[in-house]
């Protein structure tokens, strides 16, 4: 069943509230006070019956400019608007203020309804309707049915009910897949035995009773305001029925357990682990409405509403200084509270004192950087984000400074984890670490440079050492890279590892072909320790008897971890090495058994002292090639 929701907007007392009785026999102005002063003040909720198939969600919104606020709390999420343009007034403040926040949350499509038709004369109306017509041309309702109606007789509205039925056989533009699910939440309250009750429109993704869901961000006591709360879905109703499941489409009320209602505020937004982004800060392309007569000036403060919320806002512009009527910019705007977002959505900014609507526009980027102004390079990535392709974005994003792992940037994206790794796939020119971090291949190379030279400047101080200490390069790129996590660097390390850029010296990392330049003298001194222990074959040398024979201890240790390197002698012990003869000799002696042997065994065998014996078969265990049993060993044939 398709699930559709209509918006109303229009001018207050233009009878939006009459007209959705009549199509739909709900009364949607619930509070007291709405009924004693005869206007809309809060949301309302309806839905019009069919035979047609279809699930019509009615949000009556308030025509008084005092209520504007609350009618920005539920028109983000409709598939289309009713407008409603009174016959014995036409077109007022209200009807310009709405059509213009339609206009910049992206609503593309609607019927318009001339309303209390009875009202006029027949000359009357045909020249509102005329009016009604040219006012509309050039947008996005240009076109679009206009139909005069009477809730007061009913005339025509078994028409424009027709009508909306036919507008809803259109393109479902909402995702259904549940790791997208959000919910942005318009009211709050609590029932007696069944606990908080949230409701509002799902605007993305699919929810069931038993779900773990999160509510961002969450202000409750205690509570940072970026990580949100758990809750678990306890019920669902969707047009005053129960249900196991709501749909992207669908007016929803949710029972939440394991959460309060002071835990819970209009605003906040219900969703899945990482189906949105929690900000204080957001990149967008703003653009000022055709009828403000105000002017954004840089660091201006101003209302900002998204979704069901509203915080306040600084606007940083990055590439003037004003803002005027009809003019578009690329803006950072650095709230005072956190919001939930993803990239693509729309918004409404209203000025701050008098709190008049002046603009809108739509999120670009809801994790960035602070921006400086009048930056060309920061304004060449608002364009890639605002025209570019995903492609595009995703080699941006993984080269800039913020290391983001494959999740985080499809949360940022709006993605699914699996378009992302699609998307990914198709790209050469972007890297996935272990850890599943990506990095473009322009920063991979900026941080291979780092890091060779991190190892390089270590070689030219330290020029006897094999590499520099594991730990200290660890620390040095962490400083450098601003990395945190130790995952992350590590994953890099093994990247760099697998790629050949670096070689593993156990303790201390090098650069791939990296050698020790000796002098004359030390070159000297290697070729006779090398000497010293293919003479002694199996009959080792002590290493400390070798680091006696030069002052400087540190050129012998690096003149044994090269020979060892290279694989001319091999490390029993701390203390003892062995020539690489002298090991396979001891390798073949083993091997020669055809079954168990004791070290009495293999060292009359290997014609050796007991002392070496007992040195080399340890070294041989630890290697797996025998197996000790306590007694006697079995060599492992491979």
């Amino acid at each position: 069943m398709k699930n559709i929701i209509i918006g109303t907007a229009g001018h207050v007392d233009h009878g939006k509230t009459r007209l959705i009785k009549a199509l739909s026999g709900i009364d949607t102005d619930r509070l007291e006070e709405e009924k004693k002063r005869g206007i809309t003040i809060e949301l309302g909720f309806a839905h019009i019956p069919n035979d047609a198939g279809y699930n019509i969600g009615v949000i009556d919104v308030p025509g008084h400019e005092k209520f504007i606020k609350n009618m920005l709390a539920g028109i983000g999420g409709i598939d289309f608007v009713l407008f409603v343009v009174a016959a014995d007034e036409g077109i007022m403040p209200q009807t310009r203020e709405h059509f213009e926040i339609l206009k910049a949350l992206g609503i593309d499509d609607g019927i318009i309804a001339v309303t209390k038709t009875d009202m006029v004369d027949e000359e009357w109306l045909e020249m509102l309707l005329e009016e009604v017509t040219d006012y509309f041309k050039g947008s996005f309702l240009e076109g679009k049915p206009v139909i005069p109606v009477s809730a007061a007789t009913g005339e025509n509205i078994e028409l424009l009910k027709e009508e909306i039925i036919r507008k809803c056989d259109r393109e479902n533009k909402r995702r259904e897949e549940k790791e997208l699910f959000r919910l942005p939440v318009d009211r709050v309250f609590t029932m007696s035995g069944f606990g908080t009750v949230v409701t509002g429109t799902l605007v993305d993704g699919t929810v069931k009773v038993g779900d773990d869901v999160m509510v961002y961000p969450h202000m409750g006591e205690g509570a940072g305001g970026s990580d949100g709360k758990k809750a678990r879905i306890r019920g669902i109703q969707t047009y005053g029925k129960e249900t196991d499941t709501a749909i992207a489409g669908q007016r929803t009320a949710i029972n939440l357990s394991g959460i309060s209602k002071d835990d819970i505020d209009r605003g906040d937004v219900l969703a899945v682990k990482g189906a949105v982004c929690v900000t204080n800060m957001i990149d967008v392309r703003l653009n000022m409405f055709s009828s403000s007569d105000r002017i954004i000036l840089n660091n201006s403060r101003v209302h900002l509403y998204a979704g069901s919320d509203e915080v306040l806002c600084k606007v940083v512009l990055l590439d003037r200084d004003a803002l005027a009527a009809e003019e578009e910019c690329y803006a950072q705007l650095r709230l005072e509270e956190p919001m939930a977002l993803r990239r693509g959505d729309r918004f409404i900014v209203r000025f701050y004192s008098p709190i008049i609507t002046i603009g809108g526009g739509i999120v670009l980027d809801t994790l960035p950087e602070k921006h400086k102004r009048n930056r060309p390079e920061i304004l060449e990535r608002l364009d890639v984000l605002n025209e570019g392709n995903i492609k595009d974005i995703v080699i941006m994003k993984t080269g800039e400074r913020r290391f983001m792992k494959q999740e985080e940037l499809a949360c940022e994206l709006g993605l699914l984890e699996t378009e992302m790794e699609k998307i990914v796939s198709e790209i050469d020119d972007v890297i996935v670490l272990s850890d599943r971090t990506l990095i473009s291949s322009d920063k991979y190379n900026r941080l291979k440079e780092s890091l060779e030279s991190i190892i390089n400047t270590y070689h030219e101080a330290n020029p006897l050492a094999d590499g520099i200490p594991r730990q200290e390069l660890l620390s040095r790129l962490r400083t450098q890279w601003f990395i945190n996590d130790d995952k992350l660097l590590l994953s890099m390390i093994r990247y760099l590892l697998d790629a050949g850029v670096i070689v593993d010296k156990g303790k201390s990392i090098a650069l791939s072909g990296f050698k020790i330049e000796y002098t004359a003298e030390q070159r000297a001194l290697r070729d006779k320790i090398a000497a010293m222990y293919d003479d002694a074959g199996i009959e080792m040398i002590r290493t400390d008897e070798v680091l006696a024979m030069n002052k400087d201890k540190g050129i012998v240790n690096a003149i044994l971890s090269e020979l060892a390197d290279e694989g001319k002698i091999i490390k029993i012990n701390p203390s003892y090495y062995i020539s690489a003869g002298g090991w396979q000799i001891a390798l073949d002696t083993v091997m020669s058994f055809g079954g168990e042997f004791t070290l009495a065994d293999f060292r009359d065998k290997l014609g050796t002292s007991r002392k070496y014996a007992a040195e080399i078969l340890p070294a041989f265990d630890k290697a797996g090639i025998t197996v000790f049993n306590g007694t006697s060993r079995v060599a492992i044939k491979k």
